[in-house]
């Protein structure tokens, strides 16, 4: 899970890589010794600034920063999977988590959670993602077609604690690629929504810093992302 604007970090990380493209290759030149900007000290890291806007060569390739940007990974979540409740549930999000059933004959996107965003974290409930054909909670695919039916055995699963991983619908039998995370006790949501697994203890964590970017109405206050996933 990834907590920030991926692009802007791609920038930032590029910009700190020509930092210390420059500073090995011509760092000694100015008394400056190191392998990376962290190497330095401020007087360093503001001289090796300014010697690299004064060269014309290297400043051509593009700005620096000589502060590390800071990780936008979130960390790992690892999902138990209840395949014995719900076991068509189950082959549907497994499915969805390896991408392995290539791009929708119908929608034309990949039936894939890769880069789906949590469009919906509100506070003390849930977040909720897993829109693979809009990614704003509009639409949603599952590998059966649009919508699959309910199962008994998930429905009688409840939500007691954070980290219940169940599929969101719009009413009875309207399972699709969409699910949400709790971020809490959610027994409102106990018989109505089919539960496919929980997040492991040491995972836990990650679904706290989720629920960091909560809000009353849902909309999330920083883009909130699946960055890779698969089944192990």
């Amino acid at each position: 899970i990834d907590i920030g604007d991926p692009e802007r970090y791609a920038e930032e990380v590029a910009q700190y890589t020509r930092a210390c493209k420059f500073l090995k290759a011509a760092g000694a030149n100015y008394g400056l010794a190191g392998e990376t900007p962290a190497d330095l000290d401020d007087a360093g890291r503001e001289l090796l600034s300014e010697v690299y806007g004064n060269d014309p060569t290297a400043s051509a390739e593009g700005p620096i920063r000589v502060i590390a940007p800071a990780s936008i990974r979130a960390g790992r979540l690892i999902i138990d999977l209840f395949e014995k409740e719900a076991p068509k549930a189950v082959a549907n999000f497994k499915a969805l988590c390896t991408g392995e059933k290539g791009v929708s004959k119908e929608s034309k996107k990949p039936l894939f959670y890769k880069g789906c965003p949590f469009h919906r974290i509100q506070s003390g409930f849930v977040a909720q993602g897993g829109d693979v054909t809009r990614h704003d909670g509009s639409g949603g695919e599952s590998i059966y077609g649009k919508k699959f039916n309910d199962e008994k055995d998930a429905l009688k699963l409840k939500h007691d604690a954070p980290g219940v991983v169940s599929m969101a619908n719009s009413g009875k039998n309207s399972n699709s690629s969409q699910f949400f995370i709790t971020l809490d006790k959610a027994p409102q949501c106990d018989g109505k929504h089919v539960v496919v697994g929980r997040v492991q203890a040491a995972c836990l964590p990650v679904v706290q810093a989720m629920a960091a970017c909560a809000s009353a109405d849902g909309a999330p206050t920083a883009k909130v992302y699946v960055a890779d996933c698969g089944v192990i």
